[in-house]
């Protein structure tokens, strides 16, 4: 059964809580401000994003976003030597939610569990964070939040920003789903107002979306610059004005996912004084 964290019976969230609190690794990198299970379980339950998946007792917790036939997994926390009983488990579940696609991001010693259950090998991933702090950067373009009225602005410009790469969109519509689902609040709590756009409306040329998750930890979810303004500092200046917001408001800890072989981001991101603090690869596999 799959069921969202926010609709568990008592019983079953505290079972849940337990098992997450009791990974010290994904409660240190996912739930750091909680101090026991309880406040671990109002953590999960506090966002519709958190799903359990139950085999009699809870074998996994992880984030679920799903786009069109595809169901995308991350942040997931497996009962020991699991891999067999969680892809079995999920593959029935998904089916029957109509979903034909899984795609999820698992640990380096995971992978092998998956691999022989049915999952192919996809791109590795490399997690950056850092602590927020203050700059008095310039911006070299005027900056402005963004909200969901630039939609068709944003999803053409990261369309243009993405066409011409080996993960380039056919078209603009899986980027306005994408983009969607980051400002309507599905992927955590949307920072409109640490959120930054270059360039005045409809004249955008770059973007930098970011959202918060329960743990009170901020994601970089999207950066994209047009390819007639890139290696001008856009990006940039659009996370330094994003840390100078969070700085204020008091986040801890901001952190950026980035393909392995982008070196551009990882540049970017290294320059910033992100430290890379983790990897995982995608799994990708069928109902």
């Amino acid at each position: 059964m799959l069921v969202r964290a926010s609709k568990c019976s008592a019983d079953v969230r505290q079972d849940t809580a337990i098992f997450a609190f009791g990974n010290e690794k994904f409660r240190n990198e996912t739930l750091p401000l909680c101090k026991n299970p309880i406040e671990a379980g109002e953590a999960l339950a506090s966002s519709d994003s958190w799903f359990v998946l139950l085999n009699g007792q809870p074998i996994a917790v992880f984030k679920l976003h799903l786009y069109g036939s595809t169901a995308r997994i991350s942040q997931m926390c497996t009962k020991k030597d699991s891999p067999a009983i969680v892809a079995a488990t999920l593959r029935r579940e998904l089916r029957d939610m109509k979903i034909t696609n899984i795609s999820l991001r698992v640990a380096a010693d995971e992978v092998e569990g998956y691999a022989v259950n049915g999952f192919a090998r996809g791109e590795t991933y490399l997690r950056f964070s850092r602590i927020p702090s203050e700059s008095n950067m310039m911006p070299i373009l005027p900056l402005t939040n963004p909200t969901q009225k630039e939609l068709p602005i944003l999803s053409q410009l990261m369309h243009a920003s993405y066409a011409k790469t080996e993960h380039g969109f056919s078209d603009a519509r899986f980027a306005e789903e994408l983009l969607r689902a980051i400002m309507s609040g599905a992927r955590g709590q949307y920072l409109s107002n640490a959120s930054f756009a270059s360039g005045v409306r409809p004249n955008i040329v770059s973007a930098c979306l970011l959202t918060l998750d329960s743990s009170g930890e901020a994601t970089i979810e999207q950066v994209f610059t047009h390819p007639l303004y890139r290696a001008r500092g856009l990006a940039t200046a659009e996370i330094a004005a994003s840390m100078n917001r969070l700085a204020a408001s008091g986040v801890s800890s901001l952190i950026a996912w980035n393909r392995e072989r982008n070196d551009v981001v990882r540049r970017l991101l290294t320059k910033m004084e992100f430290r890379q603090d983790r990897t995982v690869t995608e799994m990708m596999g069928q109902t």
